[in-house]
């Protein structure tokens, strides 16, 4: 398809700089090329557009990709990374403004993004926007979702060891006992002499200390 002539200096401006270009719709142009942040290549092609209505699609050698869709003053930026979910941006920006400027290019908030809950969702000024481009999908053409290859979690095999159960015949082994301490001595109890008349224990001596 050949390159509308409003948008034929910006298409050999991009593809001077080793860019594939490519007019896939009416005013909307896709590039290609080895480049790291699509989403900066479109928001400088669409303000190298001027005031131009235009629509960028960037798709980087990792096939990664942004779309920038311009028509003064809505910008709205769609970006998606590999199989993370796309982020929508939408910006209504003062006539002081591009969108290639510096806080657009960082991808950070600015006080003119319209905040959507929750964050990065379209609005419907957004979706009518790219209606206007003849957008109806925001992937650029002919791109392919990334498979993501979920792993294989391997569960440990738990086996069980089985003792055989003993037969009415067997007997079981018993431990061995340990042998008993060998039993104390027993002192045999001192006799004690009595007194035969007074029944009173007789000194050493042997002579009654009552009865003399």
């Amino acid at each position: 398809m050949e390159t509308s002539p409003a948008l034929a200096a910006l298409t050999d401006q991009l593809q001077g700089e080793e860019y594939d270009v490519s007019e896939p719709l009416p005013g909307v142009l896709h590039v290609r090329g080895r480049f790291s942040n699509p989403e900066r290549i479109a928001l400088r092609a669409a303000a190298d557009a001027g005031d131009l209505a235009l629509a960028v699609w960037a798709t980087s050698h990792h096939d990664d990709w942004a779309l920038v869709c311009w028509e003064r003053p809505e910008l709205v930026t769609i970006t998606q990374k590999g199989a993370t979910p796309q982020r929508w941006r939408h910006r209504r920006i003062p006539a002081t403004l591009r969108p290639d400027a510096q806080t657009f290019l960082e991808g950070a908030s600015s006080p003119f993004d319209i905040v959507t809950r929750p964050k990065h969702q379209p609005t419907e000024a957004a979706r009518e926007l790219l209606a206007r481009f003849g957008i109806t999908d925001p992937p650029p053409p002919g791109w392919v979702p990334p498979v993501v290859e979920v792993p294989v979690v391997e569960v440990p095999v738990v086996r069980k060891t089985t003792v055989p159960a003993a037969g009415p015949g067997t007997k079981r082994a018993s431990a061995p006992r340990a042998p008993k301490a060998p039993a104390k001595p027993v002192k045999p109890e001192p006799t004690v002499a009595v007194c035969p008349n007074c029944f009173m224990a007789i000194p050493a001596t042997g002579v009654c200390d009552n009865c003399g």
